[in-house]
């Protein structure tokens, strides 16, 4: 299915059962509103990702199939494998993992 930007265009998205999740450009897109989103097979917005802070918006492309270790001791070691879950950054220097089925934060580290 071919779906349509909300506010720019997509720039990555990928299919996780009868979600299909969505990163918009952050060029342009409105200031306070999440450019990650999921659809269901139906076109509708099942979830916005939750941002880190207020304001803030996601830059980096995704990470799919990751989460944060909290306990890494390099960088090397910060991001790993995990099912259900994908890492991205943030503009204002936040690493989050987010949760595939609702686009809720499970873990947030500011990476600056």
């Amino acid at each position: 299915m071919k779906y349509k930007p909300i506010y720019t265009e997509i720039i990555e998205h990928k299919k996780f059962d009868d979600l299909t999740i969505i990163r918009e450009s952050p060029n342009n897109y409105p200031k306070g509103k999440s450019n990650i989103y999921a659809k269901n097979t139906n076109n509708e917005i099942i979830w916005f990702a939750e941002l880190p802070i207020t304001g803030d918006i996601y830059c980096n492309s995704i990470q799919w199939n990751k989460n944060i270790n909290p306990n890494a001791k390099n960088g090397n070691e910060f991001v790993v494998d995990s099912s259900n879950t994908f890492v991205v950054a943030s503009w204002n220097c936040f690493t989050v993992s987010i949760n595939n089925i609702n686009g809720k934060i499970l873990q947030k580290e500011f990476t600056k």
